[in-house]
């Protein structure tokens, strides 16, 4: 047996050993690139995610999703488990695009000036909670849905990596990464 078989052998032996199983996914079919030109350009899956069972029993699913290639040869991949829980939990983010509009500074500054009665904590949870809710809709009356707008541009990128990834285009394969 060669070197490369035998690492092979320990490699499965190991994720059968694990309890692991191959995640499906989304996105390219292919996760990495040789980087060359034309006819000698390769595109091969190498990357794949791999979950135990007890990810699998406490997730209604597990995949991952291929994401777009940059200047890398791998593609980056991007895990996503969707819990059987009922209860969701909502972080807040704050995007630096909202820094940009005029409006924000007044937004904040009217949030927080509304009076609350309570202990200490109380109030300033009070208000943070009401915060996040007036965002969540000024973002939305604002900026519109981003998260479609980049679900779409993240599709529109897709499309164009696959047409790259099936056609040869000599003229331009120097201009890529």
């Amino acid at each position: 047996m060669s070197p490369n078989q035998v690492s092979g052998n320990e490699f499965l032996y190991w994720i059968n050993n694990n309890d692991l199983s191959c995640m499906s996914f989304t996105g390219s079919s292919y996760t990495w690139c040789n980087g060359r030109r034309g006819l000698h350009r390769i595109h091969r899956r190498l990357d794949k995610a791999l979950c135990n069972g007890v990810c699998l029993d406490e997730s209604d699913s597990c995949t991952y999703q291929v994401l777009v290639k940059n200047c890398s040869d791998h593609s980056a991949i991007l895990s996503s488990h969707a819990s059987n829980s009922l209860r969701k939990v909502s972080n807040f983010r704050f995007f630096s695009m909202w820094l940009q509009d005029t409006s924000c500074p007044k937004l904040i500054r009217d949030s927080l000036a509304n009076k609350v009665v309570g202990c200490p904590m109380f109030i300033l949870q009070h208000k943070l909670k009401r915060l996040k809710i007036e965002f969540r809709d000024w973002n939305k009356k604002s900026f519109g849905n981003v998260h479609n707008a980049v679900l779409l541009k993240q599709g529109l990128l897709l499309g164009i990596q696959h047409n790259i990834e099936t056609t040869s285009f000599p003229d331009i394969d120097g201009l890529l990464c």
